[in-house]
């Protein structure tokens, strides 16, 4: 009778959150690891600034070791996919690579404790850790959420408001973080250790909450077709995944959002020092930032009145706009500000709801082709994340570099703060540009409703 009425429970429960019921604690937990995750990417984006400024490697050669880096990316992400899709574990499939939130962090204090050790040395060490932190750690945490939430939410409804009100919690944390950072650089930045107490400062509490979806949330079995992926092979997975169209659309459009967003944030820095003469007014792009995540909150809205794709069409052509109106008002800083702030959403609306679009396209995958694979989608998407951002460190370092910038020096030829504009303005509206024309392809919402339309007729 006791395991009759737990069971029933168990259904209960279970029905609730497949139907988009989810309890605020339910939200918070499963937000909690995304939001320890984009912190980590806020302190990682400086970490241009810190091989430069604080090591005194030159820009370039910091552009290759990150474009080097990126090389074991491209490999360890399609292998993580494949360990994924054959993972069958009582936590689950995807849950229990949580844990690598713990080195993560710890990997990202070491990193920000580089050793004076000559020029190779810190070479050698920092593309080791670096490596180890994106190639690794955060390959299996980014690579098995898509799979995660789709066995914890079971429908549209419940993974749109998920990711609304987590794009609020993750953007609004994220950009204190942000306001933050900037401050802890000027007080603490130019001091023996002090990189590695700023690393602390966000590495000790986000490890914990790291670790509360983990602990929290449980995945839920969804079909047993899907279980029977177990037994694909891994070449029979890159075929099956070939025949999905929409992946590598999507793959295209979050590298380039990814590119773009990471050339605004490594840029930033440079810029607010050496254009507007005072880092700490980088702050104020930080504080704007805390009202744009309340943006999201219109996703589930949107997605019954224009569509998922009709929401990132607009947040890409705002971003296209002040990007561009940027250029022009390169010293006004109410307009650096707005823009910066409307920019961020814009290029973000895909980032922040990419595995709602990645469901659809293992869905429409499991369609055509009668399997369903998870992990290798989410793997190449995820991979798209990190070579957008490293093209982004690369290309950053490359250009400022041709531009003639000078590590370390505290006045730069004009040639330098004419790249550092560009890279702040007109690059990310090009991308901008190029991704609302690639938009046009991405119709997998559409195609999904005649699928599912033919299917039960």
């Amino acid at each position: 009778m006791e395991t009759a009425d737990r069971s029933a429970r168990e259904n209960g429960s279970h029905s609730k959150l497949s139907q988009g019921h989810l309890p605020a604690w339910y939200v918070l937990a499963w937000n909690s690891r995304a939001l320890s995750v984009a912190i980590s990417v806020v302190i990682l984006m400086q970490i241009t600034y810190y091989s430069t400024e604080v090591v005194g490697l030159s820009a370039a050669l910091v552009g290759t070791i990150f474009l080097v880096s990126k090389i074991f990316d491209g490999i360890t992400d399609l292998i993580v996919g494949f360990i994924i899709d054959r993972t069958n574990t009582r936590l689950g499939k995807a849950r229990p690579y949580e844990l690598f939130i713990i080195p993560l962090w710890l990997l990202i204090v070491f990193l920000f404790s580089t050793p004076d050790m000559g020029t190779t040395g810190k070479i050698i060490y920092i593309f080791v850790f670096y490596t180890f932190i994106n190639s690794v750690c955060t390959t299996f945490l980014q690579s098995s959420e898509t799979v995660y939430l789709g066995r914890a939410v079971l429908d549209d409804g419940g993974r749109a408001k998920i990711l609304a009100i987590g794009g609020v919690i993750v953007m609004l944390i994220s950009a204190v973080s942000s306001m933050i950072l900037p401050q802890l650089m000027n007080s603490w930045g130019t001091l023996p250790g002090g990189w590695t107490k700023i690393a602390l400062v966000y590495a000790v509490p986000m490890l914990v909450i790291g670790l509360l979806r983990f602990i929290f949330i449980k995945e839920k079995t969804i079909s047993n077709k899907d279980e029977k992926s177990n037994s694909l092979g891994f070449v029979e997975g890159l075929k099956l995944l070939s025949r999905n169209k929409y992946i590598f659309i999507l793959t295209a459009l979050i590298l380039l959002s990814f590119l773009a967003t990471n050339i605004l944030g490594i840029t930033g820095t440079y810029y607010f020092r050496f254009i507007m003469g005072d880092l700490g007014l980088l702050s104020l792009v930080g504080m704007m930032g805390l009202l744009g995540p309340f943006l999201f909150l219109l996703f589930p809205l949107a997605l019954r009145k224009i569509g998922s794709i009709g929401f990132v069409r607009i947040g890409f052509t705002v971003a296209a706009v002040v990007c561009a109106v940027r250029f022009f008002f390169y010293d006004n800083l109410p307009v650096l500000v707005i823009s910066s702030f409307l920019s961020g959403i814009g290029l973000t609306s895909i980032t922040m709801i990419n595995h709602f679009f990645i469901l659809q396209c293992i869905e429409y995958g499991e369609l055509k082709t009668g399997k369903r694979v998870e992990g290798t989608p989410a793997a190449l998407t995820n991979f798209a994340n990190k070579i957008g951002s490293a093209i982004a460190s690369a290309g950053t370092g490359f250009i400022m570099a041709t531009g003639g910038y000078v590590s370390s020096a505290s006045v730069q030829p004009d040639s330098a703060l004419m790249s550092i504009r560009l890279l702040y303005s007109l690059v990310p509206a090009a991308l901008s540009v190029i991704m609302i024309i690639i938009l046009r392809f991405f119709d997998v919402e559409k195609t999904l409703q005649t699928m599912k339309k033919e299917k039960t007729a």
